[in-house]
């Protein structure tokens, strides 16, 4: 039976025989290796990764928060120009009111002064006229009234003459 122990034993897969302490020798001393040998610059490498990851992304926080920043003080300085542009141009459309009332008051003066100046000149061109046709028609109307009276004498002996032969 021992002999027949041996071939079943030598048979069987499920007992270790030598070999398999030799493939489990060579197996740890490749994982060793790799242990010490590989592992150690790829962590290197993922560490070096995962610091650069998180520097991008407080990078990119401060970058938002910056932009923030920035974007609300541009809204505020944006509004600040807008309210000083309105005032400007409300003092401007003041200042032209103003403007246009002073070159309205001041067109009314001469408006004003030419009437005086032209009721004056008529005024005067009247009085001038009125003496010029006093002194041409006076004389006139006696010479009229004069004829008017020798006529109705002249005509009174004529007329009544007139009268009688009609």
């Amino acid at each position: 039976m021992s002999a027949r122990t041996d071939v079943v034993a030598g048979d069987n897969f499920l007992i270790p025989n030598g070999t398999f302490f030799v493939e489990l020798i060579i197996f740890l001393i490749v994982l060793g290796v790799i242990w010490f040998l590989v592992v150690p610059p790829v962590r290197k490498v993922l560490t070096e990764r995962e610091e650069r990851v998180e520097a991008t992304a407080a990078n990119a926080k401060e970058a938002k928060q910056t932009f923030a920043e920035a974007e609300e003080k541009y809204q505020s300085v944006l509004e600040q120009a807008r309210t000083e542009a309105a005032d400007i141009r409300n003092e401007a459309r003041a200042e032209g009111r103003t403007i246009i009332d002073d070159h309205r008051a001041q067109a009314q003066r001469e408006v004003d002064g030419i009437l005086a100046e032209s009721a004056t000149q008529l005024r005067a061109e009247a009085d001038r006229v009125k003496a010029e046709l006093h002194t041409e028609v006076e004389p006139l109307a006696q010479t009229l009234a004069d004829r008017v009276v020798g006529d109705s004498r002249h005509a009174g002996a004529a007329g009544g003459g007139r009268g009688r032969e009609s």
